[in-house]
């Protein structure tokens, strides 16, 4: 970790929050590893002494760097990835976690993830939906700062309540992980005995979809019904409390890699017009241009201080229509060109 957060993160909530829920058992597993949990989180910003209050949320930009300590302090990732999903349990999560254990089905369980992934994290987009014979579930990371053992988790403990939920012999016929190295496949491979597809994209599953469609004998839909009106009251409370430009800037974060990222698709996802969303930016001192330009400001220096992510990734990540574009917007914010600008940080061509 460097020896201060980024400069990006004098806004601790730019990037958003999740609940602390995931804090507790990250908490948890690391001090039960014997490694001091507790100074990380205070070293990243965060107070170990909250950690799973139901209340509590912990900005993205902060929590990702404990995920990435955690991930470096030990030898074992297999180990610390199990151990944190240990520590998980129904509530965790809010309410999400109740209804994921209601769900009537596996393609239910998935897709009442993905409905409300965001009482998890602001800072996580999940998809899933069916494909002909299959039924397929993905995870998009946001974070700058990514850890692969961050989805890791998730997965395990998706996987989990499907074995708890229908029977160890259920599990997804492909996993999708975006590594070379097989860090983690001691891990996944001790849940699930399915083949390991590796450089994707994104960590995702499959599952057939007969499978996925198969009624759950654990289902309760009047109690997942219930969850999910707790989970969406959760979630407007959030919106309620949350800064209106901050709003905007996190529905920009979780729109860039789908390019739907204009003032007209933006204002929809809040349910408003473009005109009243540009209104009550100005109300704010801001405005919506002004605001996409800070989050790709910002988001690009976290790239372009990889030198394993390309110059078209990145444009693909900022949203921007292609490598021309971005490198043309790039010196126009920096005076000189992408590979210049990773040259003077002593790195390769970009």
């Amino acid at each position: 970790m460097p020896n201060s957060l980024p400069v990006s993160t004098t806004n601790p909530n730019h990037l958003g929050t999740s609940h602390s829920g995931w804090g507790r058992c990250v908490l948890l597993a690391l001090l039960g590893l014997g490694l001091d949990g507790r100074r990380i989180f205070v070293e990243c910003g965060l107070d170990p002494d909250v950690q799973g209050q139901s209340l509590v949320r912990n900005p993205v930009s902060r929590m990702q760097y404990v995920w990435q300590r955690a991930e470096t302090s030990v030898e074992d990732k297999n180990l610390l990835a199990t151990s944190i999903v240990r520590y998980m349990n129904a509530s965790s999560f809010h309410a999400l976690g109740f209804g994921l254990y209601a769900s009537s089905s596996i393609a239910g369980l998935f897709q009442r993830m993905c409905r409300y992934c965001e009482v998890i994290s602001s800072s996580v987009k999940m998809e899933c939906g069916f494909e002909g014979r299959n039924f397929r579930y993905r995870i998009v990371d946001l974070r700058p700062v990514k850890s692969h053992l961050t989805s890791v988790v998730a997965l395990l403990y998706l996987i989990r309540i499907c074995h708890e939920l229908s029977g160890p012999e259920v599990s997804p016929i492909r996993i999708d992980v975006p590594w070379e190295d097989g860090q983690y496949n001691e891990a996944i491979q001790r849940e699930m005995d399915s083949p390991i597809y590796f450089r994707q994209p994104h960590h995702g599953l499959t599952f057939d979809a007969k499978v996925a469609r198969r009624p759950l004998p654990s289902g309760q839909s009047q109690l997942a019904s219930l969850q999910d009106r707790l989970c969406r009251e959760y979630l407007h409370s959030l919106e309620e409390h949350r800064h209106f430009p901050s709003r905007v800037r996190l529905k920009i974060l979780q729109s860039l890699s789908s390019n739907m990222i204009a003032v007209g698709a933006i204002a929809d996802s809040l349910h408003m017009s473009p005109r009243t969303l540009q209104r009550r930016l100005l109300a704010e001192g801001t405005s919506f241009r002004a605001i996409l330009r800070d989050v790709r400001i910002e988001l690009v220096q976290e790239y372009a201080s990889n030198p394993d992510v390309p110059a078209t990734q990145i444009a693909y990540m900022l949203g921007f229509g292609g490598v021309s574009q971005f490198s043309t917007q790039f010196k126009s914010w920096f005076g000189q060109t992408l590979t210049d600008y990773r040259a003077e940080l002593g790195m390769g061509n970009a």
